[in-house]
């Protein structure tokens, strides 16, 4: 074999390699959408009348922050109600009195029932008397309990009028106007995007290749040129025969916000594009 012969046989073996050196360099990477973590339509637990909006459309909100009022006139009058029922002393005051006299009474009449001064059926009253005094004092003392469960009850009642966000998020969509009723419906709509969701399909030939729990590179559309890393927390175990592919969700930190839902990504992860057997080829479906 010549030089010229040999020469041509190595070119021919680096170009019949290349594509397999270059596949073994590259990471495995999958088309992928950023998504809210979760969405929340928003509504009153009771009915009645919309007051007030106190958080605009796009409004950042925290978990527990009040983004609604409702009419709550009645409400507010009951817990008055309430509050000065249950702050009342008087009745107790009174059967504790009550008692005191019962009591001294009753060791007068004892005294003098030992001098034989008194008959048994005197002393029997007195003692009688102490112990109806008792039974008053304790039914005070259950109805001033009462009171605090009823103040209780009215303040529950008046804090259903106040809509309060359940999540940490942003407010998307608002869908009711001041004055208008919430009976049977949404009053806005919530989103959550710390963390935010990233879903892919993957085709088959990912199957057994993406874990729960593995480390992947998110590369959104924006904004752009940056890098995130997002953790596997699904990984669908059901292949679809139709498409031959399989769901994966990930979780991605966004503690700064500096993410946006509803945009598409790319998905890096650590381990080599793995052959591919069929026509299939990997795609996202909203």
């Amino acid at each position: 074999m010549n030089n010229t012969e040999l020469m041509k046989k190595i070119l021919f073996l680096i170009i019949t390699a290349l594509p397999f050196y270059l596949q073994a360099s590259e990471r495995a990477e999958l088309d992928c959408m950023v998504k809210p973590e979760m969405y929340v339509e928003l509504s009153s637990p009771v009915d009645g009348v919309l007051e007030s909006l106190i958080v605009d459309k796009g409004a950042r909100i925290k978990k527990g922050q009040a983004l609604a009022q409702m009419e709550a006139s009645i409400e507010i009058a009951k817990v008055k109600l309430a509050k000065l029922e249950a702050a009342s002393l008087s009745e107790i005051k009174n059967r504790q009195i009550q008692l005191k006299f019962a009591k001294r009474n009753e060791r007068r009449v004892a005294g003098l029932h030992k001098k034989n001064s008194v008959s048994q059926i005197e002393k029997d009253k007195a003692e009688t008397e102490v112990a109806l005094a008792r039974v008053e004092l304790q039914k005070a003392n259950e109805k001033r309990k009462i009171a605090n469960l009823n103040l209780e009850l009215a303040q529950a009642r008046l804090e259903l009028k106040t809509i309060k966000s359940p999540i940490d998020g942003i407010v998307i969509e608002q869908f009711a106007m001041v004055g208008e009723s919430v009976m049977d419906r949404t009053i806005m709509k919530l989103a959550q995007i710390d963390p935010l969701r990233v879903e892919l399909i993957a085709p088959t030939e990912y199957f057994g290749l993406i874990e729960k729990g593995m480390e992947v590179e998110i590369r959104p559309e924006r904004p752009s040129n940056k890098t995130f890393k997002a953790k596997v927390t699904i990984v669908d175990q059901l292949i679809d025969p139709a498409s031959g592919s399989f769901t994966v969700r990930m979780a991605l930190p966004n503690p700064g916000e500096q993410l946006v839902g509803g945009v598409n990504c790319l998905a890096s992860f650590s381990f080599q594009p793995p052959v591919v057997t069929s026509q299939n080829n990997s795609f996202y479906s909203p």
